[in-house]
């Protein structure tokens, strides 16, 4: 059945507008607002703690030797009174996947990591709270004097500083100012690159907000593809569409919190129909669905703007047809009539009842398309 569903999706006709202009995009060490790639004693630090507290998402191993050098550093403080803390707050709170990396960009550096705003309820993340977020501060600074957690990154030092390196042509390929020309807004803060060598796979998209309005938006990248000596390779085939997303998701996400009432229904039914196989990629509820559909959707946007070849573009929608997303032709198709369409509609934020209309009618029609009775 999924190779008829994709065969017939391959034969759909794909409305593209706003096609495949010349690639010129602008270097992003030429935007003040863009700094280079760095890995992050933060993020590594909140990796290695959740490694520890026996997170799945942090435990991949496919970077060995940095793995290997994790275990054998840490391994005799799993039984921290951090650690612990760490595990009753996954148990409890659900903290795990970006609810890790948001505490992460919401302390100041090492050894203080203090926070940089003020912690409520909701920063850095509603899954924290507010009194256990503050808790598991103060056990993290006394975590990394007792671990000696400073001798471990000074003994990583180089490693820290070649690895951005091997990122430098995925850096290099991403156009910055498409964001503000997508979606009509100025970035009003910095675009951060990380690399989490201790993520795996995992990539993030987190932001912060600072009291002055400004926002910092992250886009934390994991360590694959390895090359034959399993180190990270880096290229723009396997990277650059990572890239892309998770700053997508720093323009998105709020958008459909905005729109919560209005998309919930929708939302909610289509969820309904895809759920194992959101569920599968760790996508539990409808919101974070629709954050990963318009993100996706826009960064097939992104390349049909920026490469002659369509195929590429269309090979990505197939892919994320049959990751669940069974309605991501209209959408993309959708957010062309908006980009055909920008003195009407001069923001993303200005087409969102737009979007709420599209998915009440892809909600509607979504019985017959699955042969579902009502």
């Amino acid at each position: 059945m999924k190779r008829v569903i994709l065969v017939c999706y391959c034969l759909v006709t794909v409305s593209i507008s706003a096609l495949a202009q010349e690639n010129n995009p602008a270097k992003p060490a030429e935007i003040n607002n863009f700094p280079a790639p760095s890995v992050d004693k933060r993020i590594e630090l909140l990796s290695i703690v959740f490694r520890l507290a026996g997170n799945w998402e942090y435990n991949d191993d496919q970077y060995k030797s940095y793995i290997a050098d994790i275990h054998q550093h840490f391994d005799p403080y799993s039984e921290h009174e951090l650690i612990a803390f760490a595990r009753k707050l996954r148990d409890n709170n659900g903290v795990s996947f970006d609810a890790v990396m948001k505490m992460a960009i919401h302390l100041s550096p090492p050894p203080e990591l203090n926070p940089v705003v003020p912690f409520t309820e909701d920063i850095p993340e509603r899954r924290w709270g507010k009194d256990p977020a503050i808790k598991f501060v103060k056990l993290l600074q006394q975590f990394y004097a007792d671990a000696r957690c400073d001798a471990f990154f000074a003994a990583h030092e180089q490693l820290y500083k070649t690895v951005p390196e091997r990122f430098n042509k995925v850096y290099r390929a991403l156009d910055i100012t498409w964001y503000q020309q997508y979606y009509g807004v100025q970035p009003n803060g910095r675009l951060i690159v990380v690399l989490g060598l201790g993520n795996g796979c995992g990539n993030y998209g987190p932001k912060i907000i600072w009291p002055d309005g400004r926002e910092d938006n992250y886009a934390i990248m994991g360590i694959c593809p390895l090359d034959s000596l399993g180190d990270p390779e880096y290229n723009t085939d396997n990277n650059l569409p990572t890239l892309i997303h998770e700053f997508n998701h720093s323009y998105v996400n709020h958008l459909t919190d905005q729109y919560k009432p209005e998309f919930q229904s929708s939302g909610e039914k289509l969820y309904g129909i895809v759920k194992e196989r959101m569920r599968r990629q760790a996508y539990g509820n409808w919101q974070t669905m629709l954050n990963e559909a318009l993100v996706r959707a826009s960064v097939v946007r992104y390349y049909l703007n920026h490469d002659s070849d369509t195929g590429v573009a269309i090979a990505k929608m197939i892919t994320e047809f049959n990751n669940g997303f069974f309605w991501i032709n209209d959408l993309v198709n959708c957010l062309g009539d908006y980009e055909a369409n920008r003195t009407k509609y001069p923001t993303l934020e200005s087409y969102m009842p737009v979007l709420v209309d599209f998915y009440n009618k892809t909600a509607d029609n979504s019985g017959s398309l699955f042969n579902i009775k009502k």
